[in-house]
């Protein structure tokens, strides 16, 4: 049996990209699954194909690349991911919890979460689902279904407060 001394705390990942689905996880965590002595990363998942091709100067220019348009571009990316981070921080502050905030850029979010999992050797991933439908999944991907699949540690998936219908 453990003692209080050689009990080893426990390291939680929770993925946050803003959504009420993650918040609610984040929620869900923190009502019914932390422990007293758990370590705390909260995970922000940036897309970089999504940060990249979806920006206005990609899009008016298909075969030629101003310099400039992409260093604004990429100075507007970082002051959103600090933005972000910072309202994580805010938001662990608000509710007296210890930890870290985070992110991480990957090709697809569940990569990056996954990754940032391992390398922290977390013991628990914590997630939000949006509650989309076995189609809408199977066309679009989920990123709760790519972390449930290639992570090496339990996940635990929190499912909407109001599923679509």
């Amino acid at each position: 049996m453990a003692t209080a001394s050689t009990k080893k705390r426990r390291t939680v990942v929770i993925a946050m990209d803003g959504s009420e689905a993650s918040l609610n996880a984040f929620s869900w965590y923190r009502t019914r699954a932390k422990m007293e002595d758990d370590r705390i990363t909260l995970i922000h998942a940036v897309e970089i194909y999504r940060s990249i091709y979806t920006a206005p100067w990609f899009q008016d220019i298909p075969f030629a690349i101003d310099v400039n348009a992409v260093r604004a571009a990429y100075a507007n990316h970082k002051i959103e991911t600090e933005n972000k981070l910072y309202d994580l921080a805010l938001l662990m502050k608000a509710y007296c919890l210890e930890g870290k905030v985070r992110s991480v850029h990957a090709d697809k979010p569940g990569e990056g979460i996954v990754r940032i999992a391992e390398e922290l050797g977390a013991d628990l991933i914590v997630m939000g689902s949006r509650g989309e439908g076995a189609v809408r999944r199977t066309i679009t991907g989920s990123v709760s279904d790519y972390v449930l699949h290639h992570s090496t540690v339990p996940v635990l998936i929190c499912p909407p407060k109001h599923r679509p219908k």
